[in-house]
């Protein structure tokens, strides 16, 4: 079924336990690409790869909230010595759907003159990561 991501969501929890919402975003992407290691020898009449590990890292965003904590929730994160737990859900009607794991998380802001300001967190895992589907 295809639904609207307008339903998404993106959860952190400093501690690496529970995850709750982080709110004012409104954007968030994944990646899982995997290393190809090459593997070519002579006489092969093209190049050959394997597989090799998989990274996975994204990127979250949306607007700067200091009502609802959601904001310095990525600048904290960003400055912790411990990865967090994040959980990235493509839309809430279907709640088994969802990515996680332990993440570090790069922060940063964009404020400009005729606008809302933006934040924008870059991520990468921290150790094994789960999709649910």
């Amino acid at each position: 079924m295809i639904l609207s991501g307008r339903n998404g969501s993106v959860l952190y929890d400093p501690a690496g336990t529970t995850p709750v919402e982080v709110l004012s975003l409104n954007n968030w992407t994944l990646s899982t690409k995997t290393d190809r290691i090459d593997v070519t020898c002579f006489g092969d009449t093209n190049k050959v790869t394997i597989p090799g590990m998989k990274s996975v890292d994204g990127q979250v965003a949306g607007f700067w909230n200091s009502a609802t904590g959601a904001s310095p929730i990525l600048f904290n994160a960003a400055d912790a010595t411990t990865p967090g737990k994040l959980k990235l859900v493509p839309n809430d009607t279907e709640p088994t759907f969802f990515w996680t794991g332990l993440a570090w998380l790069d922060a940063e802001i964009t404020v400009p003159v005729n606008g809302a300001p933006t934040v924008t967190a870059t991520y990468s895992a921290a150790g094994p990561w789960d999709f649910m589907p």
